[in-house]
């Protein structure tokens, strides 16, 4: 029982080790890790050894939770967003490299989201390195409540050229309403038919098109009768 109880112990400890998973996928688990400001990382492994990875020789280097996080996160839960800022944004600073800056930033993000300061919000969705998404939609949702559509259209051609057949299909959707709000009415239906020609596949925003479509034409219609 006691070899059992030493056994889960080591497991405990291991489990939150820092570690560095190299190019080749080999894991190397560390007592101590630590990242310089060009992207280097050091870890420090169990006897002592310092090994050093530069930026582009690992796919991941991982540090222990920090403790601040784990303060952060209970905080937002007890709807205390505004006193977890300042721990998470420590973290963000203390763990740039070490994954847990990647964690505080998205938090930061969804809290800011959520508190209508969407400014804000987009910068953090903004650094992020891989957002899923559902982050990259709201992300672009803070972007246009905090005008900043000229940032978002990059983006959206983007999409358009490269991204998969939804990702397309949702873009045009979305810039074809950026136009819409300029009062570019005419862009907007050539962009939201490529929808509902082109995407008849993707259901749902072959949907949301012909609404658009159908809602656009009734405008220009109630427009061209009050000018007669």
């Amino acid at each position: 029982m006691r070899w059992l109880c030493s056994f889960l112990i080591l497991l405990a400890c291991s489990a939150h080790a820092a570690y560095v998973v190299t190019q080749s996928g080999r894991r190397i688990n560390g007592s101590a890790i630590s990242a310089t400001a060009d992207g280097s990382v050091v870890l420090t492994t169990a006897s002592g050894q310092k090994m050093t990875f530069r930026k582009g020789q690992y796919r991941r280097a991982v540090a222990d939770k920090p403790r601040e996080l784990a303060r952060a996160e209970k905080l937002l839960k007890e709807g205390k967003g505004a006193q977890a800022v300042a721990l998470l944004e420590k973290v963000k600073a203390g763990y740039r490299f070490l994954a847990w800056d990647q964690r505080a930033t998205g938090l930061l993000g969804n809290y800011y989201y959520d508190a209508g300061k969407y400014a804000e919000a987009a910068a953090e969705f903004q650094s992020l390195e891989n957002p899923d998404a559902a982050v990259q939609a709201k992300h672009r949702d803070a972007l246009i409540k905090s005008g900043q559509t000229d940032a978002l259209l990059p983006e959206l051609e983007k999409d358009i050229a490269s991204g998969s057949r939804e990702s397309a299909a949702r873009a045009y959707l979305l810039r074809g309403d950026l136009k819409a709000a300029s009062g570019d009415r005419e862009g907007a239906r050539r962009d939201w038919l490529k929808v509902a020609t082109f995407f008849k596949a993707q259901k749902e925003p072959a949907a949301e098109a012909g609404k658009r479509i159908s809602n656009n034409e009734q405008g220009m219609m109630n427009i061209e009768g009050a000018e007669k």
